[in-house]
């Protein structure tokens, strides 16, 4: 079974982004769920983004972990540590923003944990550790970055590669584009994958 982890920010609702998913809210996520009519499972957070009044409806509808302000861990760590028996997690939102340190504070969490995927309205993140094919879709760029002193060949990209060794401070991989129906990834280390839609539309 798989989960989700819904932020809120910049992430339009699509119901099948919930289906047969375990549904935890984080902190102001938890406002966007009621707004849209999501069932939680579970809500995380302080909840110092949100009013008095909409706490208590959100003690109404699902069970809720409140953290104290001051924490050692972020409220999303909190949440990925109720899901250690779930193949996938799905952080919906919290990419950029106005507070762009949570946003790397999650890519941090990405690095760590291969299950995390992150999705908004623009991209789709997610990190690999062996070989990986991926289908053309919406989006049109594919970024990829090493996360270890990895050797990679791209086949049915725009800009190809055969056994290229792809260091961690390397950017070669930005703006990449898939043009086959699906692109393969051959890997040998860990990479960063950053699937974008088109800016100009």
């Amino acid at each position: 079974m798989d989960a989700v982890i819904v932020i809120g920010n910049n992430y339009t609702y699509d119901e099948r982004d919930f289906q047969n998913k375990y549904v935890i809210a984080v902190d102001k996520g938890a406002l966007y769920c009621m707004n849209n009519n999501i069932k939680m499972d579970l809500a995380v957070g302080d909840f110092d983004s949100i009013s008095l009044s909409e706490y208590n409806k959100l003690l109404s509808l699902t069970k809720v972990i409140k953290l104290n302000p001051i924490k050692d861990e972020t409220d999303t760590m909190v949440a990925i540590n109720q899901l250690n028996n779930y193949e996938n997690i799905y952080i919906l939102g919290g990419i950029t923003g106005r507070r762009i340190e949570h946003f790397y504070a999650n890519l941090l969490l990405l690095k760590n944990d291969i299950r995390l995927k992150m999705k908004d309205d623009c991209s789709f993140i997610f990190t690999i550790d062996s070989d990986t094919t991926i289908a053309k879709s919406v989006y049109k760029f594919a970024s990829i970055f090493s996360l270890s002193d990895s050797t990679i060949s791209l086949v049915g990209f725009k800009y190809n590669l055969d056994n290229y060794k792809l260091l961690p401070q390397n950017p070669l991989g930005v703006s990449n584009e898939i043009t086959n129906e699906t692109a393969k990834i051959k890997l040998k280390g860990k990479l960063l994958v950053i699937l974008s839609k088109d800016d100009n539309i």
